[in-house]
């Protein structure tokens, strides 16, 4: 979804609206539109109060491509957190043909391990809490190695 809204992004002048509206507000895409918040804020691209669904819905407004893929985008996640995993599938073989090369080389990804992803859908255990704790070791142990001593005595402080 990121670098389909890059490309898009990249259509319209740097000083318009809608590519700074895109640049700037990047992370609410990324959000499940079910879970955006109520709450305004001012946003200095807009230059008004808006809520988060709000920004979103005036972005769209500026690209219908925008708007195609971020309603792909939201219904996969959807199916996802359902666990509707022929939903998905069906989703994802039916918009293929119609999709750019960035969001078609993404997907066709899940469409290959399509066994494995059914599997991690309908499967309620999940090693993501695992996964992200050895990350974070590995990244302590990769900045004792680069920046010395402070790191290690907090590497040392939490072996303790």
């Amino acid at each position: 979804m990121m670098t389909t809204r890059i490309v898009i992004m990249k259509n319209f002048d740097k000083q318009s609206l809608p590519y700074r509206a895109m640049k700037n507000h990047w992370r609410i895409f990324q959000k499940d539109s079910r879970k955006l918040s109520d709450k305004a804020f001012y946003s200095r691209t807009f230059r008004q109060t808006l809520t988060p669904r709000e920004i979103v819905n005036k972005t769209l407004a500026f690209s219908d491509e925008l708007h195609y893929y971020d309603d792909l985008y939201q219904l996969l996640l959807f199916h996802l957190q359902e666990k509707n995993a022929d939903h998905f599938f069906d989703l994802l073989t039916e918009a293929f043909p119609q999709l750019n090369q960035a969001f078609r080389t993404a997907l066709s990804t899940l469409v290959r391990y399509r066994k494995y992803v059914t599997n991690a859908i309908q499967m309620p255990y999940s090693n993501s809490k695992l996964e992200a704790i050895n990350k974070l070791i590995s990244f302590l142990q990769t900045q004792t190695c680069r920046y010395g001593y402070v790191f290690l005595q907090i590497l040392e402080f939490s072996q303790r």
